[in-house]
């Protein structure tokens, strides 16, 4: 696979749509934002919340990020996407494809509230899109 190599990313643009990617994340998940609604449609226990370390789930959250972003930094090379107009709109194909395919298919089978997979689903796409404009930025 001559168009896979990671010769092409540029690390320092992963790094810095990874910061993006988690601010986005931060602003989505946040009391002003979708957190309330969330919380409520997932009957989350916000007491029992508050007493669980967050260590482990910001871990699987880095990697499952840090993968997303350098798996689209790899598409963008391999692709001939540059700039910031390319990323963006291939990193919200890949988040609709993939990311927010994945919540409609797991989340289904979970049988959890459509409200929860919409919230989940548009925060990925929308996460990926910024990432690749960022990524875009450096390629």
């Amino acid at each position: 696979m001559e168009w896979l190599s990671f010769a092409d990313v540029s690390w320092l643009g992963v790094l810095l749509a990874f910061v993006a990617s988690f601010v986005f994340g931060w602003l989505w998940y946040s009391q002003f934002a979708f957190f309330p609604v969330w919380a409520r449609l997932g009957n989350l226990d916000l007491e029992r919340l508050g007493n669980t370390s967050m260590g482990p789930v910001f871990g699987q959250m880095i990697v499952g990020n840090v993968l997303g972003i350098v798996t689209l930094a790899l598409l963008m090379a391999g692709l001939g996407a540059s700039g910031p107009v390319d990323g963006l709109v291939l990193g919200l194909i890949v988040g609709v494809a993939f990311r927010a395919g994945a919540h409609l298919v797991h989340n289904g089978f979970a049988q959890r509230v459509g409200g929860i997979t919409l919230i989940d689903s548009a925060h990925d796409a929308l996460a990926l899109a910024i990432s690749g404009l960022v990524l875009g930025l450096f390629m």
